[in-house]
């Protein structure tokens, strides 16, 4: 029996780290980056903005698989009605990174 593999959207933590240049791996802007952010809080973004995901936390980013900072992705499955870009998921979920990482500075 063969099994199919669900087609996702990987989503690495290094997408979003401010102390990552673009050609390390940061995906968006460095006003919506954060510093490295941890695979438990892009978790917590993709379940908030309610999507379906699986996480893979012992993961590298192939390009700098020799660093041990900001590991782990989050895979997301997009709905056949959801019309977003990659880029705008993207986004989407630096802007609920910052929320989440403002309210646990606020908590502290």
């Amino acid at each position: 029996m063969v099994r199919r593999r669900r087609r996702g959207i990987i989503i690495w933590t290094v997408f979003f780290d401010s102390s990552r240049s673009r050609n390390l791996g940061r995906k968006v802007p460095k006003s919506l980056a954060i510093k490295c952010p941890t695979v438990e809080e892009l978790e917590e973004a993709v379940k908030e903005l309610g999507f379906e995901y699986e996480v893979y936390r012992d993961k590298k980013y192939p390009k700098t698989w020799y660093l041990d900072s900001c590991q782990g992705y989050v895979k997301i499955f997009k709905k056949p009605d959801m019309e977003i870009s990659r880029t705008k998921l993207l986004k989407t979920i630096a802007e609920k990174l910052r929320e989440i990482r403002q309210r646990r500075q606020m908590k502290s």
